[in-house]
């Protein structure tokens, strides 16, 4: 009897292609406005218990320092704490998108990632997605963040 083991890593192929009509408007700069979550959280440790839904608010400037840049080839390139001073924990990912419907797509890493988006104007969109936070007194919660973006001219 044999067996055979393939530990090969298929990763998705990344998008390619004209970008459609919706698509274009997104072309540019991107940078993080506003975060609000759909219930209320406490992470601030200031001795007061003041739980809220503006997590924006609730975070530091280098956690609200997130810019992502769309290109009309499909890349896209995300950083965080680059603009904010004396930022320690500066990420930066590169990969591709796509928007269909109400949904956009990123192909990064090998791995891909969809949210729902909704496009309120030409300079300003929301992602909605599914966030893991510890609050002040170590209590897990799961909720949905609306993050609000408006483009940098």
């Amino acid at each position: 009897m044999g067996c055979s083991v393939d530990n090969g890593t298929t990763c998705p192929s990344d998008f390619t292609g004209e970008l459609s009509a919706s698509e274009t408007g997104l072309v540019g700069k991107w940078t993080l406005t506003d975060m609000v979550a759909d219930e209320s959280i406490d992470l601030t440790n200031d001795n007061t218990d003041n739980p809220s839904t503006n997590i924006y608010q609730q975070y530091t400037e280098c956690q609200t320092d997130v810019v992502y840049n769309f290109n009309s080839d499909r890349s896209y390139h995300v950083e965080v704490g680059y603009v904010a001073s004396n930022c320690d924990n500066k990420q930066a990912l590169d990969g591709t998108w796509k928007m269909q419907a109400d949904q956009i797509a990123f192909v990064s890493s090998c791995t891909t990632q969809t949210v729902d988006i909704m496009v309120i104007d030409s300079n300003t969109f929301t992602f909605t997605s599914m966030y893991r936070f510890v609050d002040v007194h170590g209590v897990t919660v799961n909720t949905s963040v609306t993050s609000t973006y408006e483009k940098s001219l």
